[in-house]
């Protein structure tokens, strides 16, 4: 019996336009965890596709992160 696998969980995000480089780069490093896509880059408006079963650890690091980064969620899908 095939199973259908899980969609990834896609996020919406608004981050400083400067430092989407810099998450994109971190995200990297954590590979697997989510991929980013610039949707547009003049007002940060970015989307994270999650995995299935990585979105705790996405939104721990991402708790982090926005200690130093402006990280405002604004939807999933």
């Amino acid at each position: 019996m095939a199973v259908t696998p899980k969609r990834s969980d896609l996020l919406l995000y608004r981050v400083d336009p400067y430092e989407i480089h810099y998450l994109k780069f971190i995200l990297e490093a954590y590979e697997g965890l989510a991929t980013l896509t610039t949707l547009d880059s003049e007002t940060g408006l970015i989307q994270l596709a999650v995995p299935p079963g990585r979105k705790d650890s996405l939104e721990s690091l991402l708790e982090a992160l926005s200690r130093e980064l402006m990280l405002e969620r604004l939807t999933h899908t």
